[in-house]
């Protein structure tokens, strides 16, 4: 990991130049959380692919650290892939699931 300032942090220096696994932005948020800084920037500027996998999981990890990410130099195809799983995740239809009645039915043939 590169720390480029107080509040940088260099993802292609941490983890690799094509994102492609969860546990990968696991790992990152790991070292972001250990961060005292309560601002970290994300610079995904040597970025050169994403998976799906990868921005799903970041974007969770994202959600749950108590830091404030900031994400600069996006590639246009990696902020692609970002807005594409935005995009899914407000699709998704939550299922409310209420409880039901069991009934024993007996046919008499």
């Amino acid at each position: 990991m590169t720390i480029l300032s107080d509040k940088i942090l260099c993802r292609a220096d941490y983890i690799s130049q094509n994102l492609a696994f969860r546990h990968s932005a696991d790992d990152l948020f790991s070292c972001i959380d250990t961060l005292e800084e309560p601002t970290i920037i994300v610079d995904f500027s040597k970025t050169k692919s994403i998976t799906r996998s990868f921005a799903h999981q970041y974007m969770a990890n994202k959600t749950k650290t108590r830091k404030h990410i900031i994400e600069r130099d996006m590639p246009y195809n990696i902020k692609q892939m970002f807005d594409l799983v935005e995009r899914q995740k407000s699709k998704t239809k939550e299922i409310h699931r209420e409880p039901i009645e069991v009934l024993n039915v007996v046919c008499g043939f």
